[in-house]
């Protein structure tokens, strides 16, 4: 008999070992959780972008002119100055608008007689 006890003994696990596996498993879990987290809030960072175009009061001294035309190439530049709201742009057109502005030298415009101060938001 006490060979065969010795077999059974042999077949059983330590706890520790079982203890030790358990925990690297939940270390493994928390890892993989974590790196999702992380990168589904680097996507919605990326793509978290808007503009915004806020009517003056008064005339500033210094301003770009913007025509129709030029507009037209810059979609969610227009909807923001005929809604005055933020506006969602995806990171290209957001990339492409502040391009166009710092060409024309101001993030101050003026629109058919009116002025408007753009800005540009990220998350």
């Amino acid at each position: 008999m006490p060979i065969e006890k010795r077999k059974l003994d042999e077949n059983k696990e330590n706890p520790y070992i079982s203890i030790a596996k358990a925990v690297g498993l939940l270390v493994v879990v928390f890892f993989l959780l974590f790196a999702a987290f992380f990168t589904w809030s680097a996507y919605n960072h990326m793509y978290s972008k808007a503009i915004d175009a806020r009517l003056l009061d008064t005339v500033p001294d210094e301003f770009a002119v913007v025509t129709e035309e030029e507009l037209n190439d810059y979609p969610a530049l227009k909807e923001t100055m005929d809604t005055q709201s933020y506006v969602k742009a995806n990171p290209q057109e957001w990339s492409k608008t502040i391009d166009f502005l710092d060409e024309k030298g101001s993030y101050v415009v003026k629109f058919k007689d009116e002025y408007y101060e753009i800005g540009f938001m990220t998350a």
